[in-house]
């Protein structure tokens, strides 16, 4: 799957929890925490991300997701595995 069908997916789950993430390659380094995203939105995001994908991200890397660009990556590495 493409990064940008991933960040359109991102982007649409962050809206309907109500965040405003900014998207921009430049945020992608950014911690999440950074961009005013604390754990439980990242949940809310993640899982919506996972249904709309259909797909779901191992445990260890929900553990190690610490930027933007860590989401994007995990998403693309399942995405091509499955």
């Amino acid at each position: 799957m493409s990064q940008q069908k991933i960040i359109q997916a991102i982007r649409k789950a962050a809206n309907e929890s109500g965040i405003k993430l900014s998207l921009d390659p430049s945020t992608f380094d950014s911690t999440l925490k950074s961009l005013n995203v604390d754990s439980l939105n990242a949940m809310s995001i993640i899982i919506n991300v996972e249904k709309a994908l259909n797909t779901r991200l191992p445990d260890e890397d929900l553990a190690n997701l610490k930027t933007l660009g860590d989401l994007i990556r995990s998403f693309e590495k399942v995405t091509k595995q499955g």
